[in-house]
């Protein structure tokens, strides 16, 4: 238990959200049945705070994929968070505004790293060549993207789905996340970044 991790902060953070979706998925279920109360504006509110921290701490890894860190970065994803903050103490003030940059981060963001995954040179096309974890990687990457696109529209246009269908994709989701962290972690014990480019 004392013994130091070698997990990176970009699996960490993958785990958490995927720990995130999957909970929420099954908080879902009891959600619909009115067991338990609900407030769509927290939820969102907490997942632009953990984007916001990924934006913050891993020097320009957003939504949209890998920017170059900068000020602006940094100022946007602190932007992000304070909304974020405002939306989860503060239920009922930012609904709408917070509904549809959830959604667009999600869908357009899922779109924007599928397209990279597939056209950058040193991501799918050659990750498929080379047998074994990186072949699963693909995969991760097409899955978790994949779904982004997918809940994204289910965030922007609200009632396409059920409850029951909505906790389904997000349990997919965060599975899909975790089996991303997996992919990543072990990838990065076996081969260095410069092999491989960059997963997230």
């Amino acid at each position: 238990m004392r013994e130091e991790s070698d997990l990176s902060l970009e699996v960490v953070i993958l785990l958490v959200f995927g720990v995130f979706m999957l909970l929420f998925s099954l908080l879902l279920f009891q959600i619909h049945s009115g067991e338990l109360p609900y407030t769509p504006d927290s939820t969102y509110g907490l997942f632009l705070v953990i984007v916001s921290f990924q934006v913050v701490t891993m020097g320009g890894k957003t939504p949209f994929g890998d920017l170059r860190r900068s000020w602006i970065v940094i100022i946007l994803g602190i932007c992000t968070a304070i909304i974020g903050m405002f939306a989860c103490f503060i239920p009922g003030l930012l609904t709408t505004p917070v509904r549809v940059l959830v959604g667009i981060l999600l869908f357009a963001g899922g779109i924007a790293l599928l397209l990279q995954l597939f056209v950058s040179e040193g991501k799918a096309r050659k990750w498929m060549k080379i047998p074994g974890i990186l072949q699963h990687l693909t995969i991760a990457c097409i899955l978790v993207y994949a779904m982004s696109v997918v809940l994204g529209l289910v965030t922007l246009l609200p009632g396409i789905t059920t409850d029951p269908q909505t906790a389904v994709l997000l349990m997919i989701y965060g599975i899909s996340f975790f089996y991303l962290s997996w992919c990543i972690q072990k990838t990065t014990r076996l081969y260095p970044p410069e092999e491989t480019g960059n997963p997230e």
